[in-house]
């Protein structure tokens, strides 16, 4: 018995020496070069506490981003056994996300088309001249000009939405919500119209197989999908070798029939109706053209494309490609987009002089167009409204986190004469969630403060660190849509509905510790009170 004791013991000393070894080599990896490494947790201790959630990904940013003074630009960790910089200083992360962008691309290796269809060929994943081809060919689907074109699809569902919580209110008296688990189906309304031209109302038919199938596969908070996330980054091999894909089987195929049916009604019946897959036909055929300078802003917020040359794509793509677009347009509006939504309205509900100056500006809008819809030239013009979305966005920022991989072996000058050799596979981190919650940047940042969106106050901000739909060539393509959205739906609720806390509302909110996008603790509870 002794001698199993001596061997186990001596089998545990022996790994832990060669960890401990390794991790030295990794200290000093970065050490000599003048770097400082953050206080590691092994990479798998630190995937069992996010995947346990004893840790967000909130946590591990701002610890890592924390760790350090202010005069560390960047500073470094292990994702696995990668050399990871995270960027700490604008300067700095422009250099990479602008200047260098053509060595910092891509995202690290994650998913690719033979492991997952739609996901693997999602604009969010691909990945070379793969992505640049797919990226022009995108790109004109989501200027100002089309923008305008879809945005009465969505004042639509916005005035279904407030007809149905009308009718609510009138059968029940006002009646208290969980705003994400509300507004989640709000906004597969206005992707099933605006993406797939189908009329659905997810609010009185809570079943329909069309929102159904649409919240499975845009679920990435269930353990079993965290795990083959997980997994994948572990030992991709593995999950190729055993056919594991992180979609669900049965609702990708009926998602992939909806599209694909779709697009052949079209084609032999010649229906044009100016939503998603008619502006993805289009521009497969090579329809469509970007308009450089259409002089044209969704808010503060949007994304700026007039300095990025995307040339023009001579690429046909296959029914598959196309597909996998529309499925990102789907995880976008079902998951950012509700989450983003659920927030505003908290903040909205916490904050009742906010409240009121939004309604003010609403009402006031609303009577000059003397019963007229809502079009996208007008809410554009809504100041107040736009402080109240970009604070949302600073706040609750879309993705908390987004990485860049390095492409081939070079050296570059990170600051100030201080270089650093990257091997190819090298990857940076931007820390978005951070950068917004930095009280050098945003002063007291945990307060919800539209006027520092002001017309007097926005120019003091850094466009290199207000970054929610990312930075440089690689940002987020549907930018514009997504601020057409958020503010319609919003402009529809305030209009018709005084927003309350009630007991079941958390002040102040709780993030939960979510594994990818952010999350309230227990959810988003308001009363929906008819205004008179």
């Amino acid at each position: 018995m002794i001698w199993w004791l001596v061997l186990i013991v001596s089998i545990v000393a022996f790994i832990a020496h060669k960890l401990l070894k390794k991790e030295e080599r990794k200290r000093k990896f970065f050490e000599e070069r003048g770097i400082k490494l953050n206080k590691s947790m092994p990479f798998l201790v630190t995937m069992y506490k996010l995947l346990t959630k004893q840790m967000g990904v909130v946590d591990m940013i701002q610890s890592l981003y924390n760790e350090f003074s202010d005069d560390e630009k960047v500073v470094a960790f292990y994702d696995g056994d990668t050399p990871t910089l995270i960027l700490r200083d604008p300067e700095v992360l422009k250099r990479f996300t602008v200047k260098e962008f053509e060595h910092f691309q891509d995202r690290k290796d994650f998913i690719n088309e033979e492991m997952d269809p739609l996901f693997g060929n999602s604009l969010f994943v691909l990945k070379e001249q793969k992505w640049r081809d797919m990226r022009a060919t995108l790109s004109p689907a989501f200027t100002g000009s089309k923008m305008r074109l879809m945005c009465d699809f969505i004042v639509e569902i916005g005035e279904q939405m407030a007809e149905y919580l009308h009718k609510e209110a009138k059968e029940k008296g006002p009646q208290v919500y969980e705003m994400k688990e509300l507004l989640s189906r709000v906004a597969h309304d206005v992707i099933a119209t605006c993406a797939f031209g189908i009329k659905v109302d997810s609010l009185t038919n809570k079943t329909n197989e069309v929102y159904l199938a649409g919240k499975a596969l845009s679920d990435f908070s269930g353990i079993g999908t965290m795990l083959k996330f997980t997994l994948y980054r572990i030992s991709p091999h593995l999950m190729k070798v055993f056919n594991i894909s992180v979609s669900p089987y049965k609702e990708s195929k009926f998602f992939r029939s909806l599209v694909t049916d779709s697009m052949k009604v079209r084609e032999q019946q010649h229906i044009v109706r100016p939503d998603m897959i008619h502006l993805l036909m289009e521009a497969n055929k090579g329809k469509l053209n970007h308009q450089q300078n259409e002089g044209d802003s969704a808010g503060f917020a949007t994304v700026d494309e007039s300095s990025v040359a995307w040339k023009k794509s001579s690429r046909v793509w296959s029914e598959t490609e196309i597909v996998a677009q529309c499925f990102l347009f789907l995880l976008a509006g079902f998951e950012s987009i509700s989450s983003t939504l659920s927030f505003a309205t908290y903040e909205i509900c916490a904050n009742p002089d906010v409240q009121q100056k939004l309604y003010e500006e609403i009402k006031s809008v609303n009577d000059e167009l003397r019963g007229k819809r809502i079009t996208y030239d007008i809410l554009q013009k809504m100041k107040y409204l736009d402080m109240v979305v970009s604070e949302t966005l600073r706040k609750y920022p879309p993705s908390i986190v987004i990485d860049r991989e390095c492409n081939k072996d070079i050296t570059l000058e990170l600051y100030d004469n201080f270089t650093f050799d990257f091997k190819k596979k090298h990857a940076v981190w931007v820390p978005i969630y951070a950068f917004h919650w930095d009280p050098k940047y945003f002063p007291n940042p945990a307060k919800f403060d539209p006027e520092r969106f002001s017309d007097e106050n926005k120019s003091s901000i850094n466009s290199s660190v207000y970054i929610p739909f990312g930075i440089g060539p690689r940002n987020c393509v549907g930018s514009r849509f997504a601020l057409m959205e958020l503010k319609s739906i919003i402009y529809y609720l305030v209009l018709n509905f005084s927003l309350e806390v009630t007991e079941k509302t958390q002040i102040p909110l709780k993030l939960e510790k979510s594994f990818g996008v952010l999350a309230a603790e227990g959810g988003v509870h308001a009363k929906l009170r008819p205004r008179k």
